[in-house]
């Protein structure tokens, strides 16, 4: 099934823009009139296209839980799927998620299961949710699922607003300063360092090197390499290769400040996807898979991944963890006494528990590490500035002294 970009005017004559998920563009103008919207301009998306993988749409994390907590109260309070959609897309403000609502209702009007309309968008539904929506289908439990489906996301959505309000500050605080660097060096340091070379009098090392970064920063060099810079990281993000994706994970995975930050959250997520996959009977080598997939470190995930082919094999699941060396001890005993005592389930819900509470830990420490180190190391680069624009200064009243 083909997505088209469309650009048309609604019942209230305003203009809107979306996406469109149709067999052809025929049948993509027809859906747009079946829901009121006057098409202006209707055109195939190209999916390999650059400015697609760019710019495509998707529900954010934060939607997509306002998404699926409203759909359980519609259907809970006995309206059906496709009403219940239909009435998402009319009452949402989100353009990305009116177009998914209309789209999802479409096809779920045209006979086919809701598991199979949503995986018309990989980008906002991943194989976790569409396995869920799965398991709800086949139980006739959709509610309950719903209802686990957005708590597991308002779990997820809550470590990366810890994560984003861990990092504002530093980040604020590191272009605050930067701001003043470049000021200094662009304004300041060339008009009270013009004066010194004009003397012809030999200038102290550090104040050649602040020179020459002053030219550096001052000249077309820097915007030169700036752009080359974003040029290779766009390149790396769309056409590195995984080696490369997993060498750069590694070396993340294991700096001082990151480890624990990577690692509890990543686990984190793991463990609360399998508890919730497992619950709903979903097979264990199949929610292993699945869960994996919502691990974003490469190296971590490969390195579950190869530990975990064992289960399939026969091993227990916490014989297959023990040799993964980034799982703590005691999630593994956790896991052990789960399968012991037939509460896996609960088992992995707790060990969930206990990495978010490690994650806490760990931004809080990483945190109080990461400001004070910030304001050092930019209160060392001022002064180093400060120090390199006195020394002729220093100089020069030296040999006067002197002479």
């Amino acid at each position: 099934m083909a997505a088209f970009d469309y650009v048309a005017i609604n019942p209230n004559g305003k203009k809107e823009k979306g996406v469109i998920a149709a067999e052809s563009l025929e049948i993509a103008r027809r859906e747009l009139r079946n829901r009121k919207l006057a098409p202006v301009k209707v055109s195939e998306v190209n999916r390999e296209n650059i400015l697609y993988k760019l710019f495509q749409r998707k529900i954010s994390l934060k939607n997509l839980v306002v998404f699926t907590r409203q759909l359980s109260a519609l259907i809970g309070g006995g309206v059906t799927l496709d009403k219940a959609l239909r009435v998402i897309g009319d009452q949402s403000s989100n353009s990305q998620l009116k177009e998914h609502a209309f789209t999802l209702a479409s096809r779920v009007e045209e006979g086919f299961s809701f598991t199979e309309a949503l995986k018309e968008f990989p980008q906002s539904f991943d194989r976790l949710y569409i396995s869920l929506v799965s398991a709800g289908e086949r139980s006739g439990d959709m509610v309950g699922i719903l209802d686990k489906t957005s708590s597991y996301l308002e779990r997820k959505s809550k470590i990366q607003q810890d994560i984003t309000g861990a990092l504002i500050y530093p980040a604020v605080l590191i272009s605050f300063a930067f701001i003043i660097v470049v000021l200094m060096l662009v304004f300041v340091v060339p008009s009270v360092v013009n004066q010194f070379t004009n003397l012809n009098q030999e200038l102290p090392l550090l104040t050649k090197w602040l020179i020459g970064v002053s030219n550096f920063i001052s000249g077309p060099a820097l915007w030169i390499t700036l752009t080359l810079a974003m040029s290779l990281l766009l390149a790396f993000r769309f056409f590195g290769a995984k080696k490369t994706h997993t060498t750069m994970d590694r070396f993340l995975i294991r700096m001082p400040l990151l480890k624990g930050f990577i690692i509890n959250s990543n686990l984190a997520r793991f463990t609360s996807s399998l508890s919730i996959l497992r619950n709903n009977d979903i097979p264990i080598v199949e929610a292993l898979d699945i869960s994996t997939t919502t691990v974003s470190n490469s190296h971590l995930r490969r390195n579950l991944e190869k530990s975990l082919r064992k289960v399939s094999e026969g091993d227990s699941l916490a014989k297959s963890l023990s040799s993964v060396p980034q799982i703590p001890p005691l999630v593994t005993q956790m896991v052990d006494s789960g399968e012991r005592s037939g509460e896996l389930e609960n088992m992995l819900a707790k060990s969930a528990e206990f990495l978010d509470l490690e994650f806490q830990q760990s931004t809080k420490l990483a945190m109080n590490l990461l400001e004070p180190m910030v304001v050092v190391i930019m209160g060392s680069i001022v002064a180093g500035i400060v120090v390199a624009v006195l020394l002729p200064l220093i100089q020069m009243n030296n040999l006067s002294l002197i002479g």
